[in-house]
């Protein structure tokens, strides 16, 4: 039922033809030709959007394909050429199309096209032939990320290592063990930060250029417009930062105090603080309940099936289909996540699986995000109604590893299950600081640095937020250096301003869970309904749909780590 190695490679295959920009041209030509009038919109718009579909799975997977392989160079070739020469003139026409459609007399939308009619109007009007070309540059700067952390090895007891495998042992239950891989990776981490500088640093100057290009007044501005972030404000997100430094951050401490007085420590080093996997107190080997990715698929396979039939029929489309990519191999970008082809309706996802507990709620998330696309895929034609506006987005996948919690039982027993679960919440309360912080780091950065801003002012803002989402961190004796460099993050150079989502969709996530221990099937329907609106829906109506309020004020903040914490003690 799993597909092969070569069966990946063969689903993220893009002919010569489908990688260059003749292919599609002509048709994107006759768009531009035609004479529209108010009644012949919706034939035109099927027609660019199957179009766009096409140009867009090429792109996907030319791009998954270079995540695979950071180290070919005929590879990183083939997307890097796809990205400088068809990525131009497809931005290029969507914006003539967009200016023709915008144009059309007495043109109404239906009500299922009405906010993307909003934001193709929008777009419009950010869009600069100054950035075409530059955005370009943009992302072959991203991807030298890609490829400097993709190629990156850890020297841990005579091995090279992944990064994945080499986190694994944070996991350990032995002190020593931990330590070692963690002073391991950070001699990795600091022997790619100059190059990460200089990334970061080019990144910077090309996102406040195209910020002045289209006449914002700085790059948070220009990327608030670019994201469509019309429901919330800059400053609804500083009080947000505010509101986890005071309902979190005690609660966060509380837990690691606790944790280090169940194990005698004297204080939380660095290297006794995972936050997607606190430290068992009772000092216990990690759960590994997997040796392999093909086990991996197979107890995913039964979990969702005890959720829903239909889920698990998805994700054995997945399995079969080639659309899973899960083992940690050398020369692969380490990062997960779910691609999306939209010709034939197929997520992808990528993992570095290494046998944790973690691995298995990270499959989870990536692949309700895979749910997410599928659902909205069915029920929304048009290529630019599928998925959700990104305040949503993370709700599918979060979602989904609360929802598997009852369904464990063939993975853990019940003492296990009890940890699995108890580390799933508190992963809830130890992400929201980071949330905050990664958040809070890149307002300063775009939004109030000097223009001129320069590495140093980069660390040293990094290490003031550091020390206040995560003052229980003992970091004594090590060199400042070396925590100042967190801000070296996948999110920070590839995703700018793509954070809070992560915490706006946790607490809805949450929200969702407390939903179905009181029904169960009613929040997976809900859960459904949700995914189907796809981007056809606002925000707060997609918040609505699956059963919980479009909220991340401080009172309603303060009401989740009350359930939390009574979830926790019991």
């Amino acid at each position: 039922m799993t597909a092969s190695l070569d069966q990946v490679e063969n689903k993220l295959q893009v002919s010569e033809v489908a990688a260059g920009w003749e292919m599609y041209r002509p048709r994107y030509e006759a768009l531009l030709e035609a004479k529209l009038t108010a009644k012949d919109v919706p034939a035109w718009l099927e027609r660019w959007s199957a179009l766009d579909a096409e140009l867009d799975e090429a792109g996907a997977k030319l791009s998954t394909h270079a995540d695979l392989h950071t180290d070919d160079e005929a590879v990183q070739g083939r997307y890097q050429t796809f990205v400088a020469e068809v990525m131009p003139p497809a931005s290029r026409t969507g914006q003539a199309l967009t200016e023709q459609l915008l144009a059309v007399p007495d043109f109404a939308p239906a009500p299922d096209f009405a906010l993307n009619y909003r934001r193709f109007r929008d777009a419009a009007a950010l869009f600069r032939e100054a950035n075409v070309e530059l955005e370009v540059t943009h992302q072959q700067q991203q991807n030298r990320h890609s490829v400097i952390t993709g190629n990156q090895q850890v020297m841990l007891d005579g091995q090279d290592l992944t990064i994945p495998q080499a986190k694994q042992r944070l996991d350990s239950p032995d002190r020593a063990v931990r330590e070692d891989a963690w002073w391991a990776l950070t001699v990795s981490n600091m022997a790619v930060a100059p190059e990460l500088d200089a990334v970061m640093l080019d990144l910077i100057h090309t996102r406040q250029q195209l910020a002045l290009n289209a006449d914002e007044g700085n790059y948070r501005n220009f990327r608030w417009k670019q994201l469509d972030r019309v429901d919330y404000t800059p400053a609804d997100c500083r009080a947000f930062h505010d509101a986890v430094r005071e309902e979190v951050v005690p609660l966060a401490a509380e837990l690691m105090e606790s944790i280090a007085r169940e194990l005698g420590l004297q204080s939380i080093r660095p290297w006794d603080y995972t936050r997607s996997n606190l430290l068992d107190p009772s000092g216990r080997e990690a759960l590994r309940p997997f040796m392999t990715g093909e086990e991996l698929q197979e107890l995913a396979q039964t979990a969702f099936a005890g959720v829903d039939a239909d889920l698990a029929a998805r994700f054995g489309q997945m399995r079969a289909g080639g659309l899973l990519d899960l083992e940690s191999r050398p020369c692969k970008m380490t990062h997960a996540y779910c691609q999306y082809f939209p010709v034939h309706n197929e997520p992808f996802v990528l993992m570095n699986v290494v046998g944790t507990a973690h691995d298995l709620q990270v499959l989870f998330h990536e692949v309700g995000h895979a749910f997410h696309g599928f659902y909205s895929g069915d029920a929304q034609p048009l290529v630019w109604n599928r998925w959700s506006p990104i305040e949503f987005v993370e709700i599918p996948s979060m979602a989904m590893e609360f929802l598997t919690l009852d369904h464990l039982g063939h993975v853990f027993d019940a003492e296990e299950l009890a940890r699995y679960r108890r580390s799933q919440l508190q992963g809830v309360v130890a992400f929201l600081p980071w949330a905050a912080q990664m958040d809070t780091f890149q307002h300063w950065l775009y939004a109030d640095a000097p223009q001129d801003v320069g590495i140093a002012e980069l660390d040293a803002k990094w290490l003031e937020l550091d020390q206040t989402f995560h003052p229980f961190l003992d970091w004594d004796g090590i060199d400042e250096g070396v925590r100042a460099k967190g801000w070296q993050y996948y999110h920070i150079f590839q995703a700018p301003f793509y954070y809070i989502e992560y915490a706006m969709c946790s607490l809805a996530a949450v929200g969702i869970w407390r939903e179905a221990r009181e029904d169960a099937a009613g929040a997976l329907e809900r859960y459904k309904a949700a995914l189907r609106l796809g981007n056809a829906a606002g925000v707060p109506e997609l918040y609505r749909a699956a059963g919980v309020d479009f909220r991340f004020d401080r009172q309603h903040i303060k009401g989740l780590m009350g359930f939390l914490k009574e979830q926790l003690a019991s």
